[in-house]
């Protein structure tokens, strides 16, 4: 955060951060399943070596049969979780801020597998398991055996190599006829001794993974004082989709995101080429709000991409420069000089038509997280207040889901605003709210531009980011970018809260001021332009547009210090974010003014 914004230190309050002694799963070895029943002991020993090795397998050996489920996983918030740099740095931030006391608060979501391993908590993803890199990869979510509530991501998963049972919806009816007709389904076997297609020996029904509940393990974030960081789930057992008996995955897996509606019947398995019987399937993109910010070679999650070449050498490419495309290949001189992982013209072409379908799968979900957005928000008609002098008129921004707040989740951080220009009869600017600073940032409070004097502040700003408010230290409060106030101590450190939140209605030392919409509410944002800035001649045309940003820009310069994964600076994460940015609804209307 910029100095100039800073008033005298703090008392660091107890804030968005835990103890690593409280965790509920041991951080000690992983336990691994019983090795199945082995011909020698030679086969017993070298099945040990590879669960030691290999405790929880890769998204990659569930693609073999699920390749449709693997496909839009592998594009999906879930599978960025530990991918993502901008959530990296934000972690080492606060663990820079607390001494570490943080803990694995964060990162427990983020990478349940590679916490459960005993993996660092502050360390690169060069240097994690495969599988900790997938983040809430499959077996988050299909080796869970038992039911637990709104826990911020405490649960244990159960470990074993690719035989061991897993847990889904059904229960193992078809998988029994499938593994009862080896004349259909050939060379699968369910155990390491036997060659052939590997696969799960049981599947084991979970009720739960249907239900709402499921989710709200880690999309409702209590913190160690009793503070809310996020009320996803607590919005929606509160609301009328959860009395209809909606749930997240009906608008969030379904068919059309946002829309609760009835799933496709298909396959949820192909094994060679012959599929299981059609049964209700989810879609495993989870449509969200967050668009990656990493190269396409790392993102998302294929074997190919990672076959072809290592994400260093992916880092190299420059396929915004178009590399390996004809357009470029033919203008560029033949002595040009190129990394030499990508000297060879066929080798960039190679890689272009890996990442030609990566860009496309990232379009994919994109396009399906613009639909979520879109059926999620409501925007009226503008409405001309007929100010006398001048132009005066107002519109209405709606909550049109009935599951949840708008925005939901890390509401401190969601960006949803109105950018509104005003223009006269010859199409010149006249007015202007919600436009960016030269860095990406709307002009509120914490624009460097604006702080610096260069850029007035928007005083008519719209936006439903809701910020995080500290107290200081003689008891006033103030708006903060990242929630850890500053210390006398010269040792910060994080302790849970010595009194109940519930009895004193809240964390003393925090709070999120909540700006977003509740479930069918709405928010009138008004506007008044003064004669003195209607230049020339009228009609005004007034174009209003509702947009979406997943993090605002000052939030990467307060992270800056700590730096960036995937060779990423500060200033490429700012203009990846706001070419990121989604315009969800359009208005327009025409004013004579004055």
């Amino acid at each position: 955060m910029d100095s100039r914004t800073q008033p005298h230190p703090r008392v660091l309050l107890a804030l968005v951060l835990t103890l690593a002694s409280c965790l509920v799963v041991p951080r000690g070895p992983v336990q691994t399943a019983p090795a199945a029943e082995a011909g020698s002991d030679l086969a017993e020993r070298s099945h040990a070596e590879l669960l030691e090795r290999d405790p929880f397998p890769s998204a990659r050996q569930c693609a073999t049969c699920h390749e449709r489920h693997y496909r839009e996983w592998s594009a999906s918030p879930h599978a960025y979780a530990q991918i993502s740099p901008t959530y990296n740095a934000y972690q080492a931030l606060l663990v820079n801020a607390t001494n570490g006391t943080l803990g694995d608060f964060c990162v427990r979501c983020h990478t349940q597998v590679g916490m459960t391993l005993g993996e660092p908590i502050a360390a690169s993803n060069a240097a994690r398991s495969e599988v900790a890199v997938e983040g809430i990869t499959c077996v988050v979510c299909h080796r869970v055996s038992t039911s637990y509530g709104k826990n911020s991501g405490r649960f244990a998963l159960e470990s074993g190599d690719i035989f061991e049972p897993i847990y889904g919806p059904r229960a193992d009816d078809e998988l029994r006829r499938v593994l009862g007709d080896p004349a259909t389904y050939r060379r699968v076997v369910t155990d390491s001794d036997s060659p052939g297609r590997r696969i799960h020996a049981e599947a084991r029904q979970m009720p739960q993974i249907q239900r709402s509940a499921f989710c709200g393990r880690c999309h409702d974030v209590r913190l160690v004082d009793g503070f809310r960081l996020e009320d996803a789930f607590s919005e929606y057992k509160q609301s009328p989709a959860a009395e209809r008996g909606e749930s997240c995955q009906d608008c969030h897996m379904g068919p059309i995101p946002g829309v609760p509606s009835r799933y496709e019947d298909q396959p949820a398995a192909i094994i060679g080429d012959q599929p299981t019987a059609p049964a209700r399937r989810t879609n495993h993109m989870f449509a969200g709000p967050d668009a990656p910010l990493v190269h396409p070679g790392i993102f998302p999650h294929n074997p190919e991409a990672a076959a072809l070449a290592s994400p260093q050498e992916w880092l190299q490419f420059d396929y915004a420069a178009g590399w390996g495309t004809d357009e470029f290949e033919d203008a560029w001189p033949d002595d040009s000089e190129f990394p030499e992982r990508w000297a060879s013209a066929d080798e960039r072409y190679d890689a272009r038509e890996v990442l030609e379908t990566q860009l496309g799968l990232r379009r994919e979900a994109y396009e399906r997280g613009t639909t979520l957005l879109r059926n999620g928000y409501r925007l009226g008609e503008i409405r001309d207040l007929g100010a006398g002098d001048g132009l005066a008129f107002e519109l209405r921004v709606e909550n049109a889901s009935d599951g949840h707040s708008a925005p939901t989740g890390l509401i401190a951080e969601r960006l949803v605003f109105l950018q509104i220009v005003v223009t006269n009869a010859d199409g010149e600017v006249v007015f202007r709210s919600g436009d960016l600073d030269p860095d990406g940032d709307l002009r509120d409070r914490h624009s460097a531009w604006v702080q610096a004097g260069h850029m007035e502040r928007d005083e008519q700003l719209f936006n439903l980011r809701s910020p995080f408010v500290v107290r200081n230290l003689h008891g006033s409060e103030r708006e903060q970018i990242v929630p850890a106030n500053y210390s006398f101590d010269p040792l910060v450190f994080v302790r849970p809260s010595p009194t109940p939140s519930m009895l004193m209605g809240g964390v003393p030392g925090v709070r999120i001021q909540k700006r977003n919409i509740e479930i069918g509410g709405y928010r009138v944002a008004r506007y008044s332009v003064p004669a003195e800035m209607l230049q020339g001649a009228g009609p005004y045309h007034v174009r209003a547009q509702l947009v979406s940003g997943q993090l605002p820009v000052h939030l990467i310069r307060a992270m800056q210090s700590v730096g960036f994964e995937w060779g990423l600076s500060g200033e490429k994460l700012a203009q990846e974010l706001v070419a990121n940015y989604r315009v969800l609804h359009v208005r327009e209307a025409t004013m004579d003014g004055r």
